[in-house]
């Protein structure tokens, strides 16, 4: 047997075992997203996080500055100094406790300032995100129309019965989440343009119709009198193009929003 083989596995075996017994320190993910905010430099944030070790892990409330410069490559006035600092800028405070194993007052160092500060940093950026996210709602609403929810389920219903009329069956179920969709982004109006004119080409299926809103967001369409005035403008430049470049038009293949808008 490999001596030197089984001694480095029960060293390891050792090592990995302690690893586990000697337990972890948790730092608040919000602490270390925050603490550059809040004034601690890095320095500071480090003696923050050997504090909370030393509390969690030995129960040493109030360490020494010759104990926390042990771990720490720092020397024990440097230590006293960045106590004073976080002291003075609110981030910890020295609060005095009732020890029941001493019978006696012992000072510790309490964190209640710094999670005061984190949790008012935390509250702006939630109002800052809601407030956004109602900003976006409004204009969201504003692009469909500014349905409210009892008018976008009538105008949803009204839509499905006149696609359901217009291609003489049954929308499935995906269908109707495309109507929904569509709903979300346009206003009903708009919706049935789109399918009368796929209609009055023959072309009886979705794909072509979201095509043609697609056509129309690309434009900033928002109601059918955009959609009507934006192809009366898109005639009255044919009207004033050039008799040569009116040829070179006629040549080529109609593109797809000619054919949109003409057909």
């Amino acid at each position: 047997m490999d001596r030197n083989r089984d001694k480095k596995g029960n060293i390891t075996s050792a090592f990995g075992s302690d690893i586990i017994l000697e337990g972890m320190t948790s730092v608040p993910n919000l602490l270390l997203k925050y603490y550059s905010k809040i004034g601690i430099t890095d320095n500071e944030m480090m003696l923050v996080i050997q504090l909370m070790y030393l509390q969690t892990s030995t129960d040493q409330q109030f360490p020494s500055f010759e104990t926390l410069a042990g771990f720490m490559s720092t020397d024990s006035s440097h230590i006293k100094a960045d106590l004073a600092s976080l002291i003075e800028k609110g981030i910890i405070s020295i609060n005095h406790i009732y020890c029941k194993n001493t019978d006696d007052i012992v000072a510790i160092y309490s964190y209640e300032p710094l999670f005061e500060k984190i949790m008012e940093l935390w509250a702006c950026e939630k109002i800052e995100a809601c407030q956004q996210m109602k900003k976006n709602l409004k204009v969201k609403k504003q692009t469909s129309g500014g349905l409210k929810p009892g008018e976008k389920r009538a105008a949803f219903a009204h839509v499905c019965q006149s696609f359901e009329k217009e291609f003489g069956r049954l929308l499935s179920p995906m269908e109707i989440e495309q109507v929904n969709m569509w709903l979300d982004e346009d206003r009903p109006e708009l919706i049935m343009e789109a399918l009368k004119r796929a209609v009055m080409l023959g072309k009886h299926n979705f794909k072509y119709i979201d095509s043609i809103l697609l056509e129309w967001h690309k434009n900033n369409l928002k109601t059918t009198g955009d959609v009507l005035q934006h192809e009366a403008n898109f005639r009255q430049r044919q009207v004033n193009r050039p008799a040569k470049q009116k040829s070179q038009i006629t040549a080529k293949k109609p593109d797809k929003f000619r054919m949109l808008y003409l057909g």
